[in-house]
């Protein structure tokens, strides 16, 4: 069952909103358990269908390193919280509901605002919805539109679409998954790529094997390294590969396949932009293999760069679970 996503690409209108950077949101309403997790501080309804939401983005956090950029996964969970919160706050949605990402694109639009500073950048998102509801007036899901401004100057856009299900709803589709802790959960003790080579500074933010090619030009593959004690990724226990780590894989995989098919560093290269179609669950207790095709150079006059179109597939047992297509490009 899938929502397309009908929203159109259009930047969201702006509109002044004072909003609150002095403390972050409970953290019930974005679905995390740690504090630390939580970055959005404040939203506004700005129209029947347009809403602000605030965010500060940390300097020091685990998954974004000592990298010179903002990191591209704090940026879409990011994303991820404004979505949950706007549906909690401004569309009367339960918090015991369950949210299901089916497609994402984001796109930077400038890696200038993304330098980190001497502080903490305070971030907006204009996020305009169109909701999807029941007969019985229950929202099911809803398509969104998004631009990102951090310290007042545009960084990305993006678009997407989500299903909500009530809690019954959605252990009856799942069943009784393994779950981290569970005697069943067994998987090969794969080891992590040099974070070098993914561009990655820390290994425990590593997330695939050492790439390997293919035996085409420009076809690479890997496996996924599933980390459920990462307090990122697994803020809490999960009954499925969340979303963001296949995300942030696909990003390690993509750049080192750039970076050694075109001899470049893996430093100097970032998502210019990624499109994800979660067609399937990826299951905690199946190995994940990980497959990318390496395009040519592109010119990218907005970005000022040139960029490398990378497309990524999530393999379990010959099905392919997630669909990846993403821009990499060298900002440095």
């Amino acid at each position: 069952m899938t929502i397309s996503t009908t929203a159109s690409a259009e930047p969201v209108p702006a509109v002044e909103v004072e909003l609150s950077y002095e403390a972050t949101v409970p953290r019930a309403l974005v679905h995390r358990a740690s504090i630390a997790e939580v970055f959005v501080t404040d939203s506004a309804a700005t129209g029947e269908d347009t809403f602000v939401v605030a965010a500060q983005l940390p300097r020091g956090h685990l998954i974004g390193e000592n990298s010179p950029l903002y990191d591209f996964t704090l940026l879409v969970e990011v994303v991820r919280q404004a979505g949950v919160l706007v549906a909690h706050r401004h569309l009367g949605v339960d918090l015991e509901s369950a949210f299901i990402f089916r497609d994402l694109k984001l796109r930077t639009t400038a890696f200038e605002p993304l330098r980190i500073g001497p502080r903490p950048a305070d971030a907006r998102v204009s996020v305009g919805v169109r909701v999807r509801r029941n007969r019985a007036g229950r929202v099911q899901g809803f398509t969104f539109t998004g631009d990102i401004t951090v310290d007042g100057r545009s960084a990305l856009r993006g678009e997407g679409g989500l299903l909500i299900l009530s809690k019954a709803a959605y252990l009856a589709m799942r069943g009784r998954r393994p779950m981290p802790d569970h005697p069943g959960f067994l998987l090969p003790r794969f080891t992590v790529a040099a974070p070098s080579a993914v561009g990655r500074r820390d290994a425990r933010n590593v997330f695939v094997t050492e790439p390997v090619t293919d035996g085409e030009p420009g076809r690479f593959s890997c496996q996924l390294v599933v980390d459920t004690s990462h307090p990122h990724v697994f803020d809490h226990p999960l009954d499925h590969v969340p979303g963001h780590l296949q995300m942030e894989a696909a990003r390690q995989l993509a750049i080192a396949s750039v970076a050694r098919l075109h001899g470049l560093d893996p430093y100097s290269l970032s998502v210019a932009s990624i499109e994800t179609d979660f067609t399937d669950y990826a299951e905690l207790d199946r190995i994940t293999s990980l497959r990318a095709t390496v395009d040519g150079f592109r010119s990218d006059e907005e970005l000022g760069s040139f960029t490398t179109p990378v497309a990524v597939e999530a393999v379990q047992e010959r099905t392919v679970t997630t669909a990846m297509r993403l821009e990499v490009a060298q900002w440095s």
